[in-house]
């Protein structure tokens, strides 16, 4: 007997449902556990340049419900130097990538572009030549340094031009006010110190802002130039 059209929209249906679920699974591991991301500008070079595509842990602070900000269970606390994704105190449309400089109850402070935290100068050693600057605009009026930030050690660039210019607009970065970072608030700021808008700027960021921790990237590109030198590069 030939099936009636009902029949034939249940049969696939039913047919469907293994893709249906998958799908959905799919998007509630992608909401809940890693995020992609595309690095848009230089903020954090060298350490993350413009084009770098990464993947963000984002259980690792808290799990939320799917397709929702509403935090089910914390997972973790943001560590001094974990490069975090957050959205934005300006814009929360837009998400930043930045490094946690700041926890609960620090001291901070930066004078003549030196991190202090809690009182304490973090250590800083100039490189004269990395393969890592090669393709970071303006390289030959940058001093690349590798801050140890509390024991972790991590690339950190400051522009000579800035120190010539007193009144450029981000000699005001080089020297700031200590700040004391309140409970359930970090203080983030970009490796690339004197092209960064950060926490120097606009404040603090909300835990409830945090979307992940960035862990690797997958894959580099900008102008049209493969980075194959990148892929796999984890993130520290």
């Amino acid at each position: 007997m030939e099936e009636t059209t009902k029949e034939k929209s249940v049969k696939l249906v039913k047919s469907s449902l293994p893709l249906i679920y998958l799908v959905v699974a799919l998007l509630a591991l992608r909401w809940t556990v890693v995020e992609p991301y595309v690095v848009p500008t230089s903020s954090m070079e060298p350490t993350l340049k413009t084009g770098d595509r990464l993947y963000a842990l984002k259980c690792a602070y808290d799990i939320r419900f799917p397709f929702t900000n509403w935090i089910l269970l914390r997972t973790g606390t943001v560590h001094r130097g974990d490069v975090i994704l957050f959205q934005a105190p300006p814009d929360p449309s837009v998400t930043y990538v930045k490094r946690a400089v700041g926890i609960p109850g620090d001291h901070i402070k930066y004078t003549d572009g030196v991190l202090y935290v809690n009182g304490q100068a973090q250590p800083r050693e100039t490189l004269d030549n990395s393969p890592v600057m090669y393709d970071i605009s303006g390289a030959d009026h940058k001093t690349l340094y590798v801050e140890t930030l509390t024991g972790l050690k991590h690339y950190m660039i400051l522009d000579r031009k800035v120190d010539s210019n007193p009144e450029d607009q981000y000699m005001r970065h080089r020297t700031t006010d200590e700040v004391v970072v309140p409970s359930g608030e970090v203080f983030a700021s970009g490796d690339n110190r004197d092209n960064s808008f950060d926490s120097r700027a606009w404040g603090f960021v909300p835990m409830e802002n945090l979307k992940g921790r960035a862990m690797f990237i997958w894959f580099s590109s900008w102008e049209w130039r493969l980075r194959p030198e990148r892929v796999g590069t984890l993130i520290q």
